[in-house]
């Protein structure tokens, strides 16, 4: 049996991350929905991030099934607020045929382990309103509620979400 498995992505492998992110997106942002078109272009340019900032992809066996963006500089261009001291996880998606068998989560994990890393007392993150399966694992995993850092764009509510680092 195949094991999870999360890594930096390589260069060769963000068409299929795109893909793999624009098939999770797309259930919040249906095929034929154009009012996000910018932002699901946005959400699927992996390689464009791929030289400013780590992405991480799960890997089932050899197939990616997931993607996420970590950011750990508030400079950066996707920092989306964060302040001194906390990194970002940004833009994860799961295919929606693997979902549900540990792979955000192993996504997570590793975010929170590279923050750690790098020395970062915390992690931020937002989620669309009705990514509630999403909120949920966050919630699991520590992450609390920060309606201050709520985001309100034309079309989509984001709730804002923090976990401290101990140690």
């Amino acid at each position: 049996m195949d094991t999870l498995m999360v890594r930096q992505l390589r260069e060769a492998e963000a068409p299929q991350a795109s893909a793999v992110l624009l098939a999770a997106y797309r259930q919040i942002y249906p095929e034929g929905d154009t009012s996000e078109e910018g932002y699901l272009h946005h959400v699927a340019d992996v390689g464009a991030r791929l030289s400013q900032v780590p992405v991480l992809g799960c890997f089932l066996g050899e197939q990616l099934i997931g993607s996420v963006t970590l950011v750990l500089d508030e400079a950066s261009e996707y920092a989306e607020g964060l302040q001194v001291g906390e990194a970002g996880i940004r833009m994860l998606g799961v295919d929606p045929k693997a979902q549900r068998h540990g792979a955000g989560r192993a996504l997570v994990t590793a975010c929170l382990d590279r923050a750690r890393a790098d020395q970062k007392h915390a992690v931020s993150l937002h989620t669309n309103v009705q990514m509630v399966q999403a909120q949920r694992l966050y919630e699991r995993m520590g992450f609390v509620r920060v309606p201050e850092r709520d985001l309100t764009l034309p079309q989509v509510k984001l709730l804002g979400y923090r976990r401290g680092l101990d140690g």
